[in-house]
């Protein structure tokens, strides 16, 4: 995917302790970085305000990163996220992680959130308002009467 594919770029400062002994940023902290990413769409586009005690939710149920790129200390990255499917009670997010100003990514990530419901302890059907803010927000979505 290219960079305008993408519809939600969240700013991110790499920190001197996300370094590991080998001088390069830690695989674990690009997974905190593309979490970093959802939750900011999560907030801004879907208009969730996510707190301890919420009665339902996304939860992630499956996530793959593919690491293509070193980056290291100091680095200026953008977190691209964008949800390429929605279904009766999941989606698929997509993101990409560039170094600011670059074209090709040093991360590519494909997961699946799952709308739950945290008093039954289940999955449930993901909220109408949340998906006529995705749809009307992503250039385009699959599946959207798929579960």
């Amino acid at each position: 995917m290219s960079k305008l594919e993408f519809t939600h770029v969240f700013p991110l400062s790499v920190r001197w302790g996300d370094a590991d002994v080998y001088g390069h940023i830690n695989n674990v902290e690009f997974v905190r970085y593309v979490e970093s990413g959802r939750v900011a769409y999560c907030e801004e586009v879907m208009g969730l305000n996510l707190k301890v005690g919420m009665e339902s939710g996304w939860v992630l149920a499956d996530m793959h990163c593919t690491y293509l790129q070193q980056v290291h200390y100091p680095a200026m990255l953008e977190v691209h996220t964008r949800i390429s499917k929605l279904g009766n009670k999941s989606a698929t997010v997509l993101a990409d992680i560039y170094c600011k100003g670059e074209e090709e990514p040093v991360l590519t990530s494909r997961g699946v959130m799952v709308w739950f419901d945290m008093k039954r302890q289940q999955s449930a059907p993901v909220p109408e308002q949340i998906k006529t803010k995705v749809v009307s927000y992503e250039k385009s979505v699959e599946d959207l009467t798929k579960s």
